[in-house]
């Protein structure tokens, strides 16, 4: 199974009203994006997203090709995000679903 980064990686908004957002750095990452917290309609630019993810994963395309698609996706749905965006309420520095920001190294600024 392929897992190659991205590079750089996609960030992505997460749900309306959800501070910060998600950063895809591989396939696999974006592929659970695309499962997990998919915000927007799944249209054919979404399913084709998701197809490349899985190829990728497959080694049957490269992961700078399933990033392209999976930017692609996001821009289409309004959900592309250009960098790390600080959650005002909390001061956290993006999401990631199961990460404690206390945990997050100092030098971070958490």
């Amino acid at each position: 199974m392929g897992n190659k980064p991205f590079y750089p990686p996609v960030f992505l908004k997460m749900k309306q009203n959800e501070t910060g957002n998600y950063q895809a750095r591989s396939a696999w990452e974006a592929l659970e994006y695309l499962d997990r917290f998919w915000p927007a309609p799944r249209t054919n630019e979404y399913r084709r997203a998701k197809a490349m993810c899985r190829s990728a994963l497959d080694n049957l395309v490269s992961a700078e090709s399933a990033r392209l698609y999976v930017i692609a996706a996001a821009e289409r749905a309004g959900i592309l995000e250009r960098g790390w965006r600080i959650g005002p309420a909390q001061g956290e520095i993006g999401h990631r679903p199961g990460v404690n920001p206390a945990t997050l190294p100092a030098s971070l600024g958490v």
